[in-house]
């Protein structure tokens, strides 16, 4: 396999509407009063349907395949899949962070469990290939 430019690139690519729909709408910045990260400790959502489970899975996993690309040749193998893991849990904990200021989002840790498993399954995907 050779180092390619284009992985980062289609990663940089791909980043953008995940951030898009994660933050969509973009009106109303507010603060809350909620402290930033008290959603990691919140109870579950009390409705999770399998449409959220799957899209929040199924929207990371390319992250994690493409992470994994774009980090060849300086990280190979496990390496590169836990450095891709913890890429899409920072991205989506960034988000998740940033949804704590929109009115119409809401911050959640299942979320945030799902979008990390999502790019360490896509990472795992990548580096077999």
């Amino acid at each position: 396999m050779q180092p390619s430019p284009l992985a980062r690139y289609l990663l940089a690519a791909y980043s953008l509407p995940v951030i898009y729909a994660s933050l969509h709408p973009f009106t109303g910045w507010r603060d809350n009063g909620v402290a930033p990260l008290s959603f990691l400790s919140a109870p579950l959502p009390r409705y999770i349907t399998t449409f959220d489970v799957l899209a929040n899975l199924l929207a990371y996993a390319p992250l994690g395949f493409l992470a994994v690309l774009a980090f060849f040749p300086a990280l190979r193998g496990a390496g590169a899949v836990v450095a891709a893991g913890f890429m899409a849990a920072a991205l989506s904990v960034s988000l998740e962070l940033l949804q704590n200021y929109l009115p119409a989002r809401f911050a959640s840790n299942l979320d945030l469990a799902l979008n990390s498993a999502g790019g360490l399954l896509g990472g795992i995907f990548g580096a077999a290939s």
